[in-house]
């Protein structure tokens, strides 16, 4: 009887990954670590942007400047640029379990710190560690790859990350009213530094949670695994290679910069500017400035879901440019934040559009066309993506919202400059094999020579590259309706001849 019941609770393919998703379902281990790594990045986010929501009171105890802010809210985003690049080493060796909860568990002591700082310094310091935990995108999205086959991963990932980028918006939704409860007992001095006792408590529970409830893979943990001879241990010098040399990863590493590098830049400013702008309570700053968060619900998937639509018919080209359309979209309302600063509801229409563009922009990137650049240096390539959200983040902050020669509503106008900037040079993207915006593909190149180029000679003749055709053969999708319709008939014409001389 043993020997006939199914080891899943789930439909799953040959590696033992899940075929479905079911958001309702917490069982293991495909979907309870699903839930376990959204959760733990929303609560990464939690904790490190719950200062700007409370930035009116910890701006006057401190005596903050506005070039102490911005500092801080640099350090915030600056510190995750490497602890990104790093974690995707430490899920390839030690498991997406370790890179989630060993990193929460070490960032909550930042966030407790933070009820004790008495100056500048302070601040930007325990900010900058408390963002370490940003990182745990990384795990989430590799968890999810790894428990979910190829027909399903995109839209688990996106949904994951979304998920996890909402609890920027929840954080301005509900601090004010921790400060608020905590403020009713003590001071405002006080408060706000028990404030952040909640994120702190959070970060610990969620880390022990995913470390004594979570697993790595569905067939174990890794160490488990290793024991008993069912996994190696990872050998990545070629897939950084392979990644680094690409220039579509450097291209994508600045686009991403200005798509989630903006929803960090924003999330940084947008409740401290609606109160200063417009002479709001801290609670109504708070509420309004978490619509832009709370969007992630679903609108970086509705990217995903866009650039898939598009691809169907016009394959990797109209991927390309619907994520020129929507990341231009949100350059236009960047903009449009300077010529509506006098009037809050004009800027709260424009709050609502920049807030599903940008998420999309995000999620027509990392889920519908990194996964293309590499197949065997995918790992480090999206690691390298994401890293550069961050370190988009930390220039547009510098460069626009830290210093006191420009305004806040300036330096939204230039950000969107920028952005329009970058997203032009989406033009440059070309695959050979699939072309790009406004280049043509070569018919002569197949998509598993274009991923096979990432293996050496001796390692063709060992038949290493054998493990990527079946992900090449998967991607010909990317050629769109029409090049895939003439590519059938020309493989039928040819085929016909050598059927006739059979007869």
């Amino acid at each position: 009887m043993s020997a006939t019941t199914p080891r899943f609770s789930v439909p799953v393919d040959s590696e033992n990954k899940s075929k479905v998703l079911k958001i309702w379902s917490f069982q293991r281990p495909h979907h309870l670590s699903f839930h376990l790594s959204w959760m733990s990045f929303m609560l990464a986010f939690f904790a490190t942007f719950a200062a700007p929501p409370m930035m009116p009171v910890i701006r006057n105890n401190l005596d903050l400047t506005k070039p102490d802010i911005g500092g801080a809210s640099i350090a915030a985003v600056t510190g995750a640029v490497f602890s990104r690049i790093l974690l995707g080493a430490v899920c390839d060796s030690y498991g997406p379990r370790y890179g989630h909860g060993v990193l929460q568990l070490l960032c909550s002591a930042a966030t407790f710190a933070m009820a004790s700082i008495t100056n500048a310094a302070g601040f930007i310091i325990c900010r900058m560690v408390i963002g370490f935990s940003l990182a745990t995108f990384v795990p989430c999205q590799f968890w999810c790859s790894v428990m979910f086959n190829a027909k399903i991963v995109g839209t688990a990932n996106a949904v994951a990350a979304g998920w996890g980028n909402m609890g920027a918006g929840l954080t301005h939704l509900i601090m004010p009213y921790i400060f608020t409860g905590m403020a009713s007992h003590q001071p405002d001095f006080i408060a706000w530094r028990c404030a952040y006792f909640v994120p702190g408590f959070a970060q610990i529970i969620i880390g022990l949670l995913v470390l004594m409830f979570g697993q790595d893979l569905p067939d174990g943990n890794y160490g488990a695994l290793r024991k008993a001879g069912k996994k190696d241990k990872a050998k990545t010098h070629m897939e950084l290679l392979a990644a680094v040399k690409n220039y579509r990863t450097w291209l994508l590493v600045l686009n991403y910069g200005y798509c989630f590098g903006v929803e960090l830049t924003v999330d940084n400013n947008i409740s401290p500017y609606l109160y200063d702008q417009f002479g709001i309570d801290l609670h109504l700053a708070g509420v309004l400035g978490a619509v832009f968060g709370l969007s992630n619900l679903f609108a970086r998937a509705l990217g995903g879901l866009a650039s898939d639509y598009a691809s169907r018919r016009f394959g990797m080209r109209g991927r390309l440019w619907t994520l020129w359309i929507v990341q231009s979209l949100g350059g236009v309302c960047s903009i449009l934040m300077f010529y509506t600063s006098h009037s809050l509801g004009a800027t709260m229409a424009i709050v609502v559009c920049w807030s599903i563009f940008v998420p999309m922009g995000c999620g027509a990137t990392y889920v519908d066309i990194a996964p293309f650049i590499t197949r065997r240096g995918l790992g480090v390539a999206t690691g390298l993506i994401g890293a550069g959200g961050n370190t988009g983040s930390a220039i547009t902050q510098a460069l626009f919202f830290t210093g006191t020669s420009m305004t806040t509503t300036e330096g939204f106008k230039w950000m969107g400059v920028m952005i329009l900037a970058v997203t032009a040079t989406l033009v440059l993207m070309h695959f050979p094999m699939w072309g790009g915006m406004l280049t043509r593909a070569n018919p002569e190149v197949t998509e598993e020579e274009y991923y096979s180029r990432d293996y050496t000679a001796a390692e063709k003749e060992q038949g290493l590259h054998r493990a990527i055709l079946n992900w090449a053969s998967e991607s010909r999708s990317n050629r769109g309706f029409k090049e895939q319709l003439a590519k059938l008939s020309a493989d039928l014409t040819a085929a016909a001849p050598t059927t006739a001389a059979a007869v």
